[in-house]
């Protein structure tokens, strides 16, 4: 005979050590972690496939730059990232695409950087070593998020074919395992098929797995050529409306001869003075000692970051405020306004002894490292 004592709970089934979620008790979390808000989450796998010559290396290291710097982008919100670009076809045409908006800042303003050692993603063994990698880097340079690009996907394969859903499909597993693990953002860098423009060359097995796709066609305005960002699939958001850019000419010096030299620059349609500023201003928050903290830890993780590279150097104001990311989005295109909170921050800081003051230069001394928490990072992420 049965026990049936009241004593006796049900215990729930497990398979491999894990317990199945229930649903009636689970609870949304509408506060999905991002790189860029509505185009990119974190711990997803992306793609952007499109045709030759449309600027797709271009408009990726303008991205990325807007990422590396934490700067808004077309009416998006961008999350400052540690960016690590696998260039495997032609690192040296991504740093030049990458220059128009990086030659400015100095080292450990921004983190983004260029590999040209490619792993093969069908080896289990070589993933790995790139997750401890990539992870490492991420923490070398102190951001919370990462997003990792591979350029382009056909030389980070190995000997497998990209037209078969066998191969492909473990690729993309393994590039999950990548995001999953690492809390990063993987995209990669892709053709579309002559047969049909609008969706990637090989198996439709990699249409299937991928979080985001993004396609890049050419379009026209009244200014001429342009090139059409499109979210053909969104996973766990909702497509947003494309993206425009014109890449354009960016006159980076002269030379030997004395011939001007210049370099490819894909520019979104809304920018100004600023790399890019959206039309729609963000909503400011009301906690505004949420936000003060949040600009004083920006600004102390920029100073420390430069001194990592250079202890010795002092940085200006100015500098400074063409520096500063994410937190001072919602008052960048107010130049007099972002300069006054970048000077009480750092005034705020100096007062902590977290930085020092050479007449109107700064830079980071050892003190308080942290001045109040961002309410933000009570928030659940993927790492």
């Amino acid at each position: 005979m049965k026990n049936t004592t009241a004593t006796n709970a049900l215990i729930s089934p497990t398979f491999n050590g894990r317990s199945p979620v229930s649903a009636n008790n689970f609870q949304i979390n509408p506060n999905r972690p991002f790189i860029v808000k509505g185009l990119l989450l974190a711990g997803q796998v992306g793609m952007i496939a499109g045709e030759p010559n449309l600027g797709k290396s271009a408009i990726m290291s303008c991205i990325a730059s807007h990422v590396a710097m934490g700067r808004n982008m077309a009416g998006m919100r961008v999350k400052r990232a540690a960016v690590l670009y696998v260039a495997a076809e032609d690192p040296e045409g991504i740093l030049e695409r990458a220059y128009p908006y990086m030659h400015n800042a100095p080292n450990g303003a921004a983190a983004f950087e260029v590999l040209d050692v490619v792993p093969d993603l069908t080896d289990p063994r070589e993933v790995k070593e790139f997750l401890k990698y990539a992870e490492a880097f991420r923490e070398y340079h102190q951001c919370e998020d990462l997003l990792i690009v591979f350029d382009t996907l056909n030389l980070s394969i190995g000997d497998a074919d990209e037209n078969s859903a066998r191969d492909m499909s473990r690729v993309f597993r393994h590039a999950q395992f990548i995001a999953k693990s690492s809390g990063a953002h993987v995209l990669f860098i892709h053709h579309v098929g002559t047969a049909d423009r609008g969706r990637p060359r090989g198996s439709s097995a990699m249409t299937g797995t991928l979080d985001t796709l993004l396609t890049l066609v050419k379009a026209e305005d009244d200014n001429g050529n342009a090139a059409m960002l499109l979210q053909k699939k969104q996973k766990r958001i909702r497509k947003g409306e494309a993206l425009a850019f014109r890449i354009e000419a960016f006159d980076a010096g002269t030379d030997d001869d004395g011939d001007i030299f210049t370099v490819p620059m894909a520019v979104p349609y809304k920018h100004d003075n600023s790399l890019v500023i959206s039309d729609e201003k963000p909503k400011k928050s009301s906690a505004k000692p949420a936000i003060s903290g949040a600009r004083a830890n920006e600004v102390l993780r920029l100073l420390k970051a430069m001194a990592k590279h250079d202890p010795e150097k002092w940085f200006s104001q100015k500098e400074i405020v063409g520096l500063v990311g994410e937190p001072f989005n919602d008052i960048r295109e107010n130049q007099d306004t972002l300069r006054r909170a970048v000077s009480r921050t750092l005034g705020t800081l100096e007062k902590a002894g977290s930085v020092e003051k050479n007449g109107t230069a700064y830079r980071y001394t050892t003190g308080v490292e942290l001045i109040e928490e961002d309410p933000r990072a009570d928030a659940p992420t993927l790492h």
